[in-house]
């Protein structure tokens, strides 16, 4: 690491699947950054980091790594910006939900910096946004057990036993982002973080397929304006720890961490 270089200190909220993929990388050494706490409820003895609640971590980091429930998202988005802290957010549903975190950070000088987490395309996503978007559409497919729990799931009374047993490819939403995230607030991070890049959440639209006979998370884009249209179909295996989540997620995170400090940057 270069002497120029100032370390910043990091905190991660959060030591699920995705979060202890991050410890991990910032154990083995990223240059410019030294991990130094963590919050999460439960101990966790694979990492010699202390445990804190959200206002600590705060107030010791330079750099706070959401990977929480979105639900929690709203607390530890306050404290940090009334720290002016930067927040690393891979819950990106989070902010089309609770509208309050864009007001906190209004009174702050804080940045939000959202991976790509499991998508893939966001820069060309983000250079056709400037040409103007006309359609942005994304279909996203994962095993049924991967929507256990839902919100949507729930309410619809949708049966994935079901849909297992059936061995049927099902449709069990259609809608824009903003009603994708309150329904499959644990799912739909990559149809949010599309909607960030693109044209909005009322404008983006989302189906949602439960299929027995998936072994990966699976996700279909098609983004078109007047001079291109980008078409992808991303495949992740589903992180063995969480289900409903990619290991692709976790690795956008460190990647964004290794690019803090450095002179050169590809986007």
């Amino acid at each position: 690491m270069g002497s120029n270089i100032a370390v910043k200190t990091v905190g991660i909220a959060g030591l699920g699947a995705i979060g202890s993929a991050v410890g991990r990388a910032l154990n083995k050494g990223i240059d410019g950054l030294e991990w130094v706490a963590a919050s999460d409820l439960n101990a966790h003895d694979e990492f010699d980091v202390p445990l804190v609640n959200f206002e600590e971590l705060a107030e010791r980091c330079d750099i706070i790594i959401e990977a929480l429930p979105p639900k929690a998202v709203p607390e530890l988005a306050k404290i940090t910006f009334e720290k002016q802290k930067t927040l690393i957010l891979i819950s990106s549903c989070a902010l089309l939900m609770f509208p309050d975190i864009l007001k906190y950070h209004g009174l702050s000088t804080s940045r939000i910096i959202v991976p790509s987490g499991a998508i893939a395309g966001i820069d060309g996503i983000k250079g056709l946004k400037e040409l103007g978007i006309q359609k942005s559409t994304i279909a996203s497919t994962k095993p049924p057990r991967g929507f256990n729990g839902a919100p949507h799931v729930n309410k619809a009374g949708i049966n994935l036993d079901q849909i297992q047993a059936s061995g049927v490819k099902t449709k069990i939403f259609k809608g824009n982002a903003l009603e994708a995230a309150k329904g499959f607030p644990a799912n739909v991070n990559v149809a949010a973080t599309l909607s960030l890049a693109g044209i909005g959440a009322q404008n983006t639209m989302v189906e949602i397929w439960a299929d027995p006979d998936a072994i990966s998370n699976s996700h279909e884009i098609t983004v078109s304006g007047e001079f291109s249209t980008l078409n992808m179909r991303i495949e992740n295996k589903p992180d063995p720890a969480n289900p409903k989540s990619s290991m692709l997620a976790a690795q956008s995170i460190v990647a964004v961490l290794k690019d803090i400090n450095k002179a050169i940057v590809v986007l």
